[in-house]
């Protein structure tokens, strides 16, 4: 609080789109943690995971026997949260299962440097990478924001 007892904490104007754009690719370039959620009949399940972002999809991994993966086998659709409640991408997807043989070592080694020493999925039994290709990308970072927060639809860049 300021010292005349008012917050200083004013609301920023919105970022113009393509500000808001670079804003989105840095932060999935930057951060390394999101939450991703999947569903099923009996409804949403949503858990924290390690990414990769190669400038196209995210790239996890997980166990093949988790509630995510049978999730992902059933609808082949994800959501990822990604960033903090005042500055936050979202990305809606179609989700992509693959064997750690399978896995691109461009995508695999960065993603297994993120691990810092952790057991890498293509060599722990019992692990799978999925794949999350974006169809829509959201971004904001305040109530101003709300209002033209979709920059990606159907797979294709607005901005």
């Amino acid at each position: 609080m300021a010292a005349s007892g008012t917050t200083s904490d004013a609301m920023p104007p919105p970022r113009e789109p393509l500000q808001r754009k670079s804003d989105a690719l840095e932060l999935l370039r930057s951060e390394t943690t999101a939450w991703l959620a999947t569903g099923d009949a009996d409804g949403p399940h949503l858990v924290p995971l390690l990414f990769h972002h190669d400038g196209e999809v995210l790239t996890f991994a997980t166990s093949a026997n988790s509630r995510t993966v049978t999730n992902v086998a059933a609808t082949a659709r994800a959501r990822a949260a990604i960033g903090q409640h005042y500055d936050v991408v979202m990305v809606d997807g179609t989700m992509e299962i693959i064997e750690p043989d399978a896995i691109d070592p461009a995508i695999a080694d960065p993603f297994a440097a993120l691990l810092r020493g952790g057991p890498d999925p293509r060599r722990t039994p019992g692990f799978v990478y999925l794949q999350l290709t974006p169809t829509r990308l959201q971004a904001w970072r305040s109530f101003a924001e709300l209002s033209g927060r979709t920059l990606m639809q159907s797979g294709q860049w607005l901005v």
